[in-house]
């Protein structure tokens, strides 16, 4: 497939990883996150799976993840493909913050309408994890990401002080 603003490079996964074709990855995040949680009664309960070395799922944007009329506002979409980038660190056995997203939005989403969106890493350097995600319908991209996520190698009390600054 033919991408605008980013690489389409999927590294394959280590072989050392557990995470097989199929695999969910629901319960990676806590059950309140607002992508993914599945007790968050505002959220958007995706449910993420594995599938050929990168993070799948199919999706419908309800009315309610409305910006302008009839479509899904941007915010829910970076939301959306930062969470499932996350999960593509995770299934490299790296656990990962966000610390840049690039989002390009090519074409509208219309809301309730299904879409596929895919999340990958591209590349790992130290503690860096390079990732890029799509959202697309059919064999049409409406938006490409890229990211850098910084892997965590604290204690998970040290993850999350508020005045944390990740480098």
């Amino acid at each position: 497939m033919n991408y605008k603003f980013i690489t389409g490079e999927v590294l394959p996964l280590p072989e050392n990883t557990s995470w097989a074709d199929g695999t969910k990855l629901q319960d990676i995040y806590p059950n309140s996150s607002f992508v993914s949680g599945t007790e968050n009664p505002e959220g958007m309960k995706i449910h993420p799976v594995v599938k050929d070395n990168l993070v799948h799922i199919k999706y419908t944007f309800e009315e309610r993840f409305a910006g302008g009329p009839g479509l899904v506002h941007g915010g829910i979409l970076a939301a959306a493909i930062d969470d499932l980038m996350g999960y593509a660190t995770v299934i490299h056995n790296h656990m990962c913050v966000t610390a840049n997203l690039s989002v390009n939005y090519i074409s509208p989403v219309p809301v309730e309408e299904e879409f596929e969106i895919y999340a990958w890493v591209t590349k790992l350097d130290g503690k860096k994890v390079s990732t890029e995600s799509i959202i697309k319908s059919g064999d049409k991209i409406h938006v490409e990401s890229s990211a850098l996520f910084i892997e965590i190698l604290e204690e998970v009390e040290e993850i999350f002080k508020v005045d944390k600054n990740y480098p």
